[in-house]
This record gives C-alpha cells, sequence and structure tokens, in this order.
C-alpha cells in the first residue's frame, strides 16, 4: 500500500476519479473547474519535467565526453524556438502537423521505455502515442477541430482530416490498436522486452478516465499525471542520485523549480501584454502555438536522453 501512496502517479488518477464524480455529479459544474484542475497538473508536474532539460543536456555531454555550456545550451534552446516560430508564420498547417507527430511521437517514446533498439519498437512507440493522443482529442471533436482552424488560420486541410478522424473514431482507434498489437508481438519476437504489468494496468485505468473527461482536464491528467511522471522517473535514473535510497522524492521537482517559476511569470507576463495590446486577438490559437514551440527544443532533449544506452537495463517505473 506505501508504495502506492508514495507515487504521485495514483494520486494523479484519485484526483482525475474526483473531478469526474463532481463534473458529472453537479449539472451547474463551473467552466473554471475545469480551467483550475487544467492549470494545476500542467504547472505541478508539466512545466517542471521540461524545467529539466539542461540538467540532461549536462548530464549527456558528460556521458558521451563533451563540453558543457549553460550558455551555448540556452542560446541553441532559443535559437530553435526562433526557428520554429518562423515556420509557425509561414506554414502554421505544416507546423501544426510537425508538432502533432513529434508529440506523438514523444508520448510513446516517454511512456513506453524501456525498449530495445529495434524498428519495430520505436513504430511500436509511435502507434502508442498517436494512439494516445488522438484518443484525447476525441473527448470533445468539435471543439478540437474548431481549435485547428483558428490555428491554421483558416486552413481546411487539417481540419478536414480530422473531421473525417472524428465521424470514424473507433475504426481509426481500432485500426491503432490492431496496428500496434501486431507491431509489439513482431518486436516482442525480434528483440524481448519484460512486460511491466502494474505499469499497464495504471496506464488503462488513466485511459478509463480520461475516457468520462472533457478535453483540457483530459489532457492535463495524461500530461501532468501521467507522462510527465513516467519522464520524471526517467530524468532521475538518468541523472544518477535523485532516487537513490534515502534521497527525497520531491528533489528532482526542487531542482526544476528555477526554471519552472521562470516559465510561469513569462507566462503571466504574456497574458498581461496580451490583455493590454491584443485583447482583440483569439489567446487559445497563440497559447497552443507558444507551448508548441518551446515543447520542440524539449523533445529534442528528451530523445537524445531516452535513446542513450537504450539497450542498457534502466529501473523499473
Amino acid at each position: 500500500m506505501k508504495k502506492y501512496l508514495d507515487n504521485p502517479r495514483y494520486w494523479s488518477l484519485l484526483a482525475g476519479v474526483v473531478f469526474c464524480l463532481f463534473y458529472y455529479g453537479f449539472p451547474d459544474f463551473p467552466q473554471w473547474g475545469q480551467y483550475v484542475f487544467f492549470v494545476f497538473f500542467v504547472v505541478v508536474l508539466g512545466i517542471p519535467h521540461g524545467a529539466l532539460d539542461h540538467l540532461v543536456e549536462e548530464k549527456y555531454a558528460n556521458r558521451t565526453n563533451k563540453d558543457f555550456s549553460f550558455r551555448g545550451f540556452l542560446l541553441r534552446y532559443l535559437f530553435q524556438m526562433l526557428a520554429y516560430t518562423v515556420l509557425w508564420y509561414f506554414f502554421p498547417a505544416l507546423s501544426l502537423v510537425v508538432f502533432l507527430g513529434f508529440s506523438a511521437w514523444h508520448f510513446g517514446e516517454s511512456d513506453f521505455n524501456p525498449a530495445p533498439g529495434h524498428w519495430l519498437w520505436s513504430l511500436s512507440q509511435w502507434l502508442l502515442g498517436t494512439s494516445v493522443l488522438v484518443f484525447i482529442l476525441l473527448r470533445e471533436p468539435t471543439l478540437t477541430g474548431d481549435l485547428m482552424r483558428r490555428i491554421t488560420q483558416g486552413n481546411e486541410t487539417v481540419p478536414s482530416a480530422w473531421a473525417w478522424i472524428a465521424r470514424n473514431q473507433w475504426p481509426v482507434l481500432g485500426g491503432l490498436a490492431g496496428v500496434f498489437v501486431v507491431a509489439v508481438s513482431g518486436a516482442q519476437l525480434s528483440k524481448p522486452r519484460k512486460f511491466e504489468q502494474e505499469k499497464a494496468i495504471a496506464f488503462f485505468l488513466f485511459m478509463a478516465v480520461v475516457y468520462f473527461m472533457p478535453l483540457l482536464p483530459a489532457f492535463a491528467l495524461y500530461f501532468g499525471g501521467w507522462h510527465s511522471v513516467n519522464t520524471f522517473q526517467h530524468i532521475s535514473g538518468f541523472l544518477d542520485g535523485m532516487r537513490k535510497p534515502g534521497s527525497p522524492r520531491t528533489a528532482l521537482w526542487l531542482a526544476a523549480l528555477p526554471l519552472t517559476g521562470a516559465a510561469i511569470v513569462f507566462l503571466v507576463f504574456l497574458g498581461w501584454i496580451w490583455q493590454r495590446l491584443f485583447s482583440g486577438t483569439d489567446p487559445l490559437p497563440i497559447l497552443f502555438i507558444f507551448i508548441a514551440i518551446i515543447t520542440l527544443p524539449h523533445l529534442r532533449v528528451m530523445g537524445r536522453m531516452l535513446a542513450y544506452g537504450r539497450d542498457e537495463p534502466r529501473p523499473s517505473a
């Protein structure tokens, strides 16, 4: 029982169940309740797991006998964000597709880890991430399609493709699941991987709760309560020392506080700028694009970390 009480994954799951009880138990459940749930999980777990990229990159440099400079790391990080900003400005539809594709890979790579270095395992990870992302976006398909249309500035290619997925959601999800099972079976025959039964059960419990949630809380529960917690564990193992016996479980989270605080202050500042100068502009596409821009460099850092020593045994989650 103690291991469940000490694991934030199960507290997150409990929070999701409580949210559903209130959401369906009270017909007049306020909209701001969804926002509070979303902000809590993104701020407490989501942002901090990305605020450790500099520590991960420094450790990666040490392990690969390369030089590391925080200033150089920060400049590269900002340059990637700037380049992606330019891409969003000129090609919003393409940028959205790229972001969704990379996000699907990142989710699957992190959540289905460790996995041996084999193309079938890589395909399985991408299929898992794609299935999860589509499943979450289908919680409110009309809202998702409207948001895509606003993000792509009226481009109908991506929203039309999404509308087809929404109309055929169960065949699409069933097809993804079927191909995933085939890919995993082939990968297991080629390079066997230990099956983590407890983690698999927890994953399906999360998806069951997500099914009953609106879009924003559903994404927040998965992103913060599942994906970020898993990534924290991978980062902790990679950094050597924040999961040693006797070390406080909050050590990694506390190490993320400085940049987490900086990110929150920056977001508040952007909100203030929007309210003062651009209050007539739709904020949701701007917020989504901003999240995409700051996420891209993070995906690269996490990808390098998870790929390092892929075939070496790692601590179980």
